[in-house]
């Protein structure tokens, strides 16, 4: 999909003027939509224009329930404004007030233009309220551009399919063979339906899809072994999973799949009614979005997907996600909330909750829900290993070292990020022996790990030995992560301190431009400065550093390089390789 997605970018942001990221995304729904340019809001009332006014700050803020509120507002101010019904009506679904929404669409639909989404809107109502027939005929007014490619065809198929035209069905999702990024959608959506519809040709569809080795999510792999299992092959579910399991062994789906088919408890279905099949359709949809980075278009269509199926909590969890990634903190821990603790995925919505409650400062009850969840489940990793970075960040080092240990004990074969997690905490300890300990373990177990190279080559470069094997590091990291000013810094650093000052000097200036607001790089630079006798920009980058709120011991130090600047006679310390 990824061809088409980034067409559907261009035109939006080329033809029409849409250029931030994800939260304009959802204007570029509607607007792309429309086959005429909106109404201008010029003859508007100032009530309409003051809400609208309102909601464009809400959108740039990210804070969608507050647009989609003043979107309502200028719309009764305003009610036959196109413009305002095309942008209330996106928003009125991206916050899931989907009785304004299904408002908003008729009223659009009144009109002499073809609204592209108001119209699915519509159709996914009647299929709502299982009217097929009227759901079939108004489709016909969606237009074929697009997403819509995609789209239309899968809910055709899963109408036809509720209208007992299975063979109709899989006339229509053919088409999408034109298209490559398509064909996980036409594979795994023939298994679907089939499998819905009791037909005995559901089993070498899925085959077709392992074969092909093109699950479009988990949730195919489910489905393959709970028809497996209620065709009494449990021998042959529990290889689909053990596949499966090889591909993604941290996925936690895949691991409760795992345990409910070796006790004979996988025959469920994963789709229950053609509107359960449609609302996996946009699900799947939703996150390669999200894979796109699109998370305003993501979060769009998951809305639709719990139009459908309001209890699909995959769609919860991945929903809040999108919020999370964009710093919605408060709503994504409202919508992890809604996760039922019955569901496959509750698990994996609690314990982000804990990182939601972190972000949002609210650490003592983020410790709280962490001791929760080590009640129901003592020996989680995922678990255990939460409650030893919550303690790091508390520093409580000793505590975070004792769970990390623990962590890496329960997995076995512990994955290098515990490794070096704990080694971030022995060094905080000022345990420096087993930290460097760590950090060699987990580059043994992941080589190229970026954020470990880096972390190991710095260390070493700032106790000034193996400064050779620290820039070979340091380089590598660069290499892999070249737009992190971290790392940035942390090879002008080691070069500073291998007295090539002008090489230094290159490095440490883009690591600023990386991250401007981070105090020590700003020493760097400014250090780097002065010894390449550029001693105005070296005070200006020292003072600045004191701006950004160092740490007590730097800005005692920043204090006496303006005063005095640094001892030109000094040298850095000596190389101890």
């Amino acid at each position: 999909m990824t061809h088409l997605l980034r067409l559907f970018f261009s035109f939006c942001r080329h033809r029409l003027g849409y250029r931030s990221p994800a939260a304009l995304l959802l204007l570029a729904l509607s607007a792309c939509a429309s086959s005429s340019p909106p109404t201008p809001l010029a003859s508007s009332s100032d009530m309409a224009m003051g809400s609208y006014l309102a909601a464009q700050h809400a959108r740039r803020s990210g804070d969608t329930t507050a647009a989609a509120n003043y979107f309502l507002d200028a719309i009764a101010a305003d009610p036959d404004n196109v413009l305002l019904l095309q942008q209330g009506f996106s928003y009125a679904v991206a916050d899931g007030r989907y009785s304004d929404a299904k408002r908003i669409a008729e009223r659009l639909a009144d009109t002499d233009m073809n609204y592209s989404l108001p119209e699915l809107f519509l159709v996914l109502h009647q299929i709502k309220d299982g009217h097929y027939g009227k759901a079939l005929d108004k489709l016909q007014r969606v237009p074929d551009a697009g997403l819509n490619r995609l789209l239309k065809p899968l809910v055709q198929a899963w109408v036809l399919v509720g209208m007992k035209k299975t063979d109709d069905a899989l006339m229509v999702l053919e088409p999408l063979r034109e298209t490559p990024a398509f064909m996980p959608f036409l594979l795994n959506h023939r298994a679907f339906l089939l499998d819905y519809a009791d037909d005995p040709r559901a089993a070498a569809m899925y085959a077709d899809v392992a074969a092909a080795d093109r699950y479009g999510s988990l949730r195919a792999v489910i489905g393959h072994a709970g028809l497996l299992t209620r065709q009494g092959k449990k021998d042959e579910a529990l290889a689909v999973i053990a596949a499966a399991s090889k591909r993604f062994p941290q996925a936690a789906s895949i691991k409760l799949a795992a345990a409910r088919a070796a006790a004979g408890e996988l025959g469920g279905k994963v789709i229950n009614s053609p509107a359960d099949g449609i609302a996996e359709a946009f699900y799947s949809g939703a996150s390669a979005l999200a894979q796109e980075s699109a998370a305003g278009l993501a979060a769009f269509h998951l809305r639709l997907a719990l139009y459908l199926k309001p209890d699909f909590a995959e769609a919860r969890l991945l929903l809040a996600n999108l919020f999370e990634q964009e710093e919605q903190h408060e709503a994504a821990l409202a919508i992890y909330r809604t996760v039922p603790d019955d569901s496959d995925v509750a698990d994996q919505a609690r314990l982000r909750e804990v990182w939601v409650l972190n972000a949002l400062n609210r650490t003592e009850e983020a410790l709280q829900a962490v001791e929760v969840l080590l009640q129901r489940g003592p020996d989680e990793v995922e678990v255990v290993a939460a409650l030893a970075d919550l303690l790091r960040q508390e520093n409580r080092h000793d505590e975070a070292i004792a769970q990390y240990t623990r962590a890496i004990e329960l997995s076995g074969d512990a994955p290098w990020s515990l490794y070096y997690a704990r080694a971030i905490a022995f060094d905080q300890a000022k345990r420096w022996g087993q930290a460097e300990a760590d950090l060699k373990m987990a580059l043994q177990i992941s080589p190229e790990e970026a954020e470990v190279l880096n972390y190991l080559g710095y260390s070493w470069v700032d106790r000034g030995i193996n400064l050779k094997e620290a820039e070979d590091m340091i380089k590598r990291a660069v290499l892999a992560r070249p737009d992190n000013g971290y790392i940035v810094d942390s090879l002008g650093w080691v070069l500073y301190k291998l007295r090539r000052y002008g090489e230094a000097v290159e490095h440490l200036e883009r690591a600023v431009l990386l991250r401007p607001e981070d105090p020590t790089i700003n020493d760097h630079l400014g250090d780097a400065y002065w010894r390449v006798n550029r001693r105005i920009e070296a005070r200006f980058q020292w003072s600045h550093a004191l701006s950004l709120k160092p740490t007590d011991e730097q800005a005692a130090a920043l204090r006496e390089k303006l005063e005095h600047g640094l001892n030109v006679a000094a040298k850095p310390r000596p190389t101890k390789d």
